[in-house]
């Protein structure tokens, strides 16, 4: 019972002061449109595009993107220093920060889409992979479905219908298309982006499934890149005008059925080749110096056979697992001589991100990535017990010139890897992702790195541009890759022979791609975009004889896409 005015007075003061309330209070003050920018959305693009015209650094290139942290990407600039196609991305941006939705606005709301991209594909030599990939297409049908809660909470799912991977990249066909027209061809493993997400103005959370990319690499990222179709993880970061902090946790599963190299394998059928409890653990801090200077570092543990540990939610969390092999029984490994050998089932990564605003319109950027590193010291005390160095090199420059109508983006970028980048003592403690593909009930696996597509053991020098004016678009792109003879399968050995490996190692492919794509917005909401690309291989490693072989692709795409 309240005995007097005053004393309910200070029982309606001691409530409003609480902290949940205070804590709703605060939500609601600094509430913000619920939108998400990941990989792969074209407004990230005009984003970049932005701060390069604008001459200075991104803080942290590690999207998914919350609204308000776009936000303040904005604040940087300056508009009367944009260009006129400068001008129209940040209007793109700017409208996309305030989403179209069906419900007059209230505690709940949601928004729908439907898009539509059939897409066909031919080929004219079997022999030269397809170079337009299932990240480069788009899916036949999908209907993208927003729910907003009070403005700072986000329910995304995006059903589709497509093609799965292992029918679209057929390498036995001249022809194909993402219809899926038999049973057998449709992706059942959809959605393959579905999240739950919450942000303010200083932090944002997301839990599910999304695409990730860290870093300004246009042809992939070291540390951690947009090469798996989807990964699963819980994400949250801080960040500020010149700080930003990341912590990610994505469950990797892993069967190791056909990962293995021929004459490698589990010693034993006792060992381990299969769980569900792989972890990558990843911490991330950018700053920015002038708002033209940007560092980031990246410290990843990859657990390979255990459930979700608190020690390594830690910052600098990657000296533990300088002792977490200790927690773990061994895996017990086959080469291809006949000899046993112990691996670890917990592998560390390790990266240093460079992004330096040279002038308006042109940055120039790098990467350092690494897995394993023996000294020289090592090497000579201890040379038939050292691991082989997993390191990898990414440098690139970027022009993005203030044209009156046009759009513009040039790159070059050079990556190097090193032939043990990635892989590490066991299949388990390896950065590669594993995603199963239900194609005729085979339950085929698809093996994808976390890192950088080409991988290890490869050297890629890449040249592109893209182009853009209203309802034209175009992009051009020029690439050789010099690949060794070590790819995705699980080969990993130490000692003298092992360390001294670089890359490209063996007989190496080389591969000269030309490609160029070019985008009609004939009608609104109407998309017409037609590929071409060619292809050389100086090299064939699978046959006999080095023979050049030629290839040459086109692909068609009629795309239409509403919001309702």
């Amino acid at each position: 019972m309240i005995s007097s005015p005053r004393a309910f007075l200070r029982r309606v003061i001691r409530l409003g002061l609480s902290p949940p309330v205070l804590f709703f209070l605060a939500l609601r003050l600094y509430a913000e449109p619920s939108v998400l920018i990941s990989p792969g959305d074209p407004l990230l693009q005009d984003l970049r595009f932005l701060v390069r015209q604008g001459g200075i650094s991104f803080t942290s290139l590690t999207p998914p993107f919350s609204g308000n942290e776009i936000r303040g990407i904005l604040r940087d600039l300056n508009p009367d220093t944009l260009s006129g196609p400068g001008l129209a991305a940040y209007d793109r941006i700017i409208n996309a920060l305030n989403p179209k939705v069906l419900l007059p606005r209230g505690v709940f709301n949601l928004s729908l889409g439907v898009q539509a991209a059939p897409e066909l594909r031919v080929r004219t030599n079997r022999e030269v992979s397809w170079i337009r990939g299932i990240h480069d297409s788009p899916a036949f049908f999908s209907i993208p479905v927003n729910l907003f809660f009070t403005d700072y909470l986000l329910l995304n799912a995006e059903p589709i219908l497509t093609s799965e991977p292992s029918v679209y990249e057929d390498a036995g066909v001249l022809g194909n298309t993402n219809l899926p027209y038999l049973p057998e061809r449709v992706d059942l493993n959809m959605p393959l982006r579905a999240f739950a997400a919450a942000a303010g103005p200083w932090w944002s959370f997301q839990l599910g499934r999304d695409r990730l990319s860290f870093g300004p690499g246009k042809t992939g990222n070291l540390a951690l890149s947009d090469t798996p179709d989807f990964y699963d993880f819980g994400r949250i970061s801080f960040f500020s005008p010149n700080f930003k902090y990341s912590f990610l946790i994505s469950q990797l599963p892993l069967s190791t059925d056909s990962l293995f190299a021929p004459g490698f394998g589990p010693a034993s059928s006792g060992e381990l080749t299969q769980t569900t409890q792989r972890y990558l653990y990843l911490h991330r801090m950018d700053a920015r110096f002038f708002r033209r200077l940007s560092i980031g570092f990246t410290e990843g543990i990859m657990a390979g056979n255990s459930p979700p540990e608190l020690r390594f939610f830690t910052p600098l969390g990657v000296f533990h697992s300088f002792f977490a092999w200790n927690d773990y029984a061994p895996w017990r490994s086959l080469g291809p001589r006949g000899n046993t050998a112990e691996g670890s089932l917990a592998g560390s990564l390790f990266s240093v991100d460079l992004e330096w605003a040279v002038m308006p319109g042109l940055a120039f950027y790098g990467q350092l990535v690494m897995n394993e590193f023996s000294t020289s010291y090592e090497k000579e005390r201890w040379p038939d017990d050292q691991p082989p160095n997993g390191l990898g090199y990414l440098a690139g420059l970027e022009y993005s010139p203030g044209f009156t109508s046009w759009g513009a983006s040039f790159y070059g970028e050079v990556v190097y890897t090193d032939p043990y980048l990635y892989v590490l003592s066991s299949p388990f403690a390896s950065f590669i992702s594993m995603r199963r593909l239900p194609e005729l009930g085979k339950k085929e696996l698809r093996y994808r790195w976390l890192g950088h597509p080409q991988g290890r053991d490869a050297l890629l020098i890449a040249l592109g541009a893209d182009l853009l004016r209203e309802p034209w678009g175009a992009s051009l792109g020029i690439s050789f890759i010099r690949r060794g003879e070590h790819t995705i399968s699980w080969d990993w050995t130490k000692g003298p022979d092992s360390f001294s490996e670089i890359s490209p190692t063996g007989r190496p492919e080389n591969i000269l791609t030309a490609q160029g794509a070019i985008t009609w917005k004939f009608l609104p909401g109407f998309n017409l975009k037609f590929f071409a690309a060619g292809s050389v291989i100086f090299d064939l490693r699978h046959q006999e004889r080095a023979e050049a072989e030629f290839g040459f692709e086109t692909a068609l795409s009629i795309s239409y896409s509403r919001n309702f």
